[in-house]
């Protein structure tokens, strides 16, 4: 992990520097160098949020300002916390939702709600944002990534985001029994989780995803 950051202090990318940071930490470890350099370089990324352009993988316009806030306030780096929020709600849809339709909307919603509750605003008043992602959700298990999507069209990280969603807003999941089961089918024989309910090979992305929701909803049994 150490070795993943630059002899200058930085990292590939904002969601890297991010993981190695809360790796080591879990591993009650630090970064080899300081961090202070990489941190005020985030901030041009703050700044121009909605204006830079966004890597063409990236699951959400929204990502990588989550990482750059929680790196910024881990910091005792962050400021301007009000207009910040500002600028999210100008990434709001009338129906609740955030992000545009190019990139995941239930990943992006996400990432706002997470970044939006590190600048401590009362996600109570997000009522719309509640409504929308329970249309999301699905009586059979599981979540869309767009309200009235076939299920078909499901793979592991829209069930991701919608549980955690609605865990970032208190609220339980109404059908987590159906959709433990559902988490099941995407294991394969080595142990393993995949993106695809119908095919494809194990990856960490999608096995982390897994637990994670295992995690949040067997409490609920």
């Amino acid at each position: 992990m150490q070795s993943l950051q630059h002899s200058d202090g930085g990292f590939d990318s904002v969601k890297v520097a991010y993981y190695v940071v809360e790796s080591l930490s879990h591993l009650g470890a630090k970064p080899l160098r300081t961090l202070d350099k990489f941190v005020e370089s985030l901030r041009p990324l703050i700044e121009n949020l909605g204006k830079s352009d966004v890597y063409v993988e990236a699951i959400s316009e929204i990502e990588a300002l989550y990482f750059a806030v929680e790196m910024l306030k881990s910091n005792g780096s962050l400021q301007d916390a009000i207009e910040l929020q500002k600028q999210i709600f100008k990434m709001q849809n009338t129906d609740g939702s955030f992000g545009s339709k190019k990139f995941s909307r239930i990943a992006s919603t996400f990432y706002a709600l997470k970044t939006l509750k590190l600048l401590d605003y009362d996600l109570k008043k997000l009522r719309d944002t509640l409504k929308w992602i329970r249309r999301c959700e699905l009586p059979s298990g599981g979540f869309t990534a767009e309200p009235e999507l076939s299920s078909k069209y499901m793979v592991i990280e829209d069930v991701y985001f919608g549980v955690k969603t609605l865990e970032v807003l208190n609220e339980r999941c109404l059908y987590p029994k159906e959709t433990l089961k559902l988490i099941a089918k995407f294991q394969n024989p080595n142990g393993g989780f995949r993106r695809s309910i119908f095919l494809g090979i194990s990856d960490f992305e999608s096995t982390c995803q897994a637990v994670s929701i295992f995690k949040t909803l067997s409490p609920h049994f």
